[in-house]
């Protein structure tokens, strides 16, 4: 038979409570009252898809109904008590409640954050690493900070900070339930399935010059009342992320001081907007160099810090809102920008570690063409009916290129390696690695350059080489060039040097060895040239060359020098004839706007 309505448990618990000197611990609550509805016993020990009892679920939910009416004291953990109001109490009418099925589970104790077990976070991180281009150690990196405190991640865009502070709070504490016995006979007698019941959901926010402590914590607003205007508190994100987490009314704070943790329904990010339970809610607050973030936390400084506890804006004065122990803030942060933690208070530094997330080395240049590639491709499968796209993310240009996606990422198959655009593709890459020398682009902007020039072949087909090259050329020009403005004089010249196809092998080096020598009496300059020059790797992780850098080390007589066969790796410089104009002239503008 059907649970009873929630107003209809109510009373019973108020009087369960009464029989045993006005308090009780749940369990023997819920037992009681089990006995006192006459449940069977298979309706006693089911389950919520989350594996929470399904009738202690309920219970609670009641629970928190009277301690929000003020019928149960909410002071006590672990003991219900029951207080002069309910002991008063004489009837109670309430709206109808929503089915029991349909409620979202409570939990009676709030707790810190959990360590995944190990053989699952391996796992996790397997399938993090399928979507995004990061080493395991990284991501364990991340989640370590994660376990200790809240975390900003910094690094060029385009290396997927955001996506990792969306992802990984709803996959790394994802859990396993049984579901069922296995087929498989020669596996484990019964089969998991990973829930999200005790991951997290993320609020987004992106952070403007505009914010103040109303825009995260909260303050008075204007709101409209039958026509006139009149003024509510509204809460800011950071606030709202955390009343997320709590069984509350937001109204009154008198039950805010022992509050009860519940889950939430969200659209799953990793689960492509499907809407799932989540345990709880955590603040993503990107382009964190944005905002004057001293400025809008506020208070909050205090609280991130251990207090605990949130000191927010309600109906005639202030409250302080628990933050659950669980609960962490992420911040993104281009490092691009990176001065900007010389704004930053050293007690906010304090409260954050600072995470750097770099794009993709050479070494893992097969990985990302693959999915760069898939991707590129998946953004234009609407202008070409010959490419299709699978439900497991495969993506097919009939007669051009296959993209197969499995565990462990994407591989690519083309049809004929020397078609136009394998060729086309492979030199395009190339560019890019070499552009990447002295400007560190994210696997975003890969995407983003790969799908411009891809879109001139899906829609006008039978393209050429030359006209594939042509687009290349265009496609650097209208995604990339600006993002190079802020390069130096001396690195835009070395790429010039590099791109012109009239050169020769030993004309370019000699050209690079001459700006080497130049540069030794600005030891500065010299010293991040060569850094540049020394970070880019092989396939196989080792160096390509090994300069020192300081500048002292060299004079006219003992200049720095590169190889011919070092050049040609660096730069990849084969000369395939392939010229850049439009590029190229860019190039040019911007070295000039340099020197002036």
């Amino acid at each position: 038979m059907p649970f009873p309505k929630r107003d209809a448990i109510e009373e019973p618990l108020l009087h369960t409570l009464a029989e045993k000197g006005g308090e009780a611990k749940p369990d023997d609550v819920v037992q009681r009252l089990a006995e006192y509805f006459q449940l069977t016993e298979e309706e006693r020990q089911g389950n919520l898809p989350s594996g929470m009892n399904r009738w202690k679920n309920l219970v609670m939910w009641v629970r928190n109904d009277l301690r929000e009416a003020g019928d149960l004291d909410g002071s006590t953990r672990g003991v219900w008590r029951i207080t002069d109001k309910g002991r008063k109490r004489i009837g109670l009418a309430v709206s109808t409640p929503p089915n029991e099925t349909e409620l979202l589970t409570l939990g009676e104790e709030d707790s810190p954050l959990p360590a995944t077990p190990e053989v699952l976070l391996k796992a996790l991180i397997a399938e993090l690493r399928s979507e995004i281009l990061i080493d395991e150690a990284l991501i364990r990196r991340i989640y370590h900070a994660l376990l200790a405190g809240h975390v900003i991640l910094s690094g060029p865009p385009g290396t997927g900070k955001t996506e990792l502070a969306r992802r990984i709070p709803e996959m790394l504490w994802q859990s396993e339930v049984v579901a069922g016995a296995n087929p498989n006979p020669l596996g484990p007698a019964v089969q998991k399935q990973k829930v999200m019941t005790s991951a997290f959901t993320t609020l987004l926010v992106t952070a403007t010059d505009e914010w103040s402590v109303r825009t995260l914590i909260g303050g008075l607003a204007p709101v409209s009342e039958g026509g006139k205007p009149t003024y509510r508190i509204q809460y800011g994100h950071l606030a709202q992320a955390i009343f997320a987490n709590w069984a509350v009314s937001e109204t009154k704070p008198a039950g805010w001081m022992a509050p009860q943790r519940k889950s939430l329904r969200a659209p799953s990010y990793v689960a492509g907007g499907a809407e799932q339970e989540f345990r709880g809610c955590w603040l993503v607050i990107d382009e964190f160099n944005r905002a004057p973030i001293d400025l809008a936390l506020g208070e909050a400084i205090t609280a991130l810090g251990g207090s605990d506890r949130l000191r927010v804006p309600v109906d005639g004065g202030s409250a302080e809102l628990p933050i659950p122990q669980d609960f962490r803030i992420i911040g993104t942060l281009n490092s691009f920008d990176r001065n900007y933690l010389n704004q930053l208070s050293e007690a906010l530094k304090r409260r954050f570690a600072f995470i750097e997330i770099p794009p993709p080395t050479r070494q893992r240049r097969d990985e990302e063409q693959a999915m760069v590639l898939a991707r590129a491709l998946k953004g234009i499968v609407h202008l070409a009916p010959t490419i299709t796209l699978d439900a497991n993310g495969s993506v097919n240009w009939s007669g051009v290129v296959s993209i197969t996606r499995t565990g462990s990422g994407y591989h690519v198959v083309w049809a004929a390696p020397d078609a136009p655009l394998a060729l086309a593709f492979d030199f395009l890459w190339k560019v890019f690695e070499v552009i990447r020398i002295y400007r560190q682009l994210g696997t975003a902007q890969a995407i983003a350059l790969l799908r411009q020039m891809l879109i001139a072949g899906a829609v006008q087909p039978g393209m050429t080489l030359d006209r594939w090259v042509a687009a290349a050329d265009q496609a650097l020009c209208d995604t990339l060039a600006d993002q190079l403005q802020v390069l130096l004089p001396d690195e835009l010249e070395v790429l010039i040097a590099a791109f012109d196809v009239t050169s020769t092998v030993t004309a370019l080096t000699a050209r690079l060895n001459a700006i080497l020598l130049r540069l030794l009496s600005s030891p500065r300059r010299f010293m991040a040239q060569v850094d540049a020059l020394n970070a880019i790797v092989r396939q196989d992780g080792s160096a390509i060359v090994s300069l020192n850098e300081d500048a002292d080390a060299y004079d006219d007589q003992r200049p720095p020098q590169l190889r011919e066969e070092e050049v040609v790796e660096l730069f990849h410089w084969q000369n395939s004839g392939y010229a850049l104009p439009l590029f190229v002239k860019r190039l040019r503008t911007f070295k000039v706007e340099r020197g002036l």
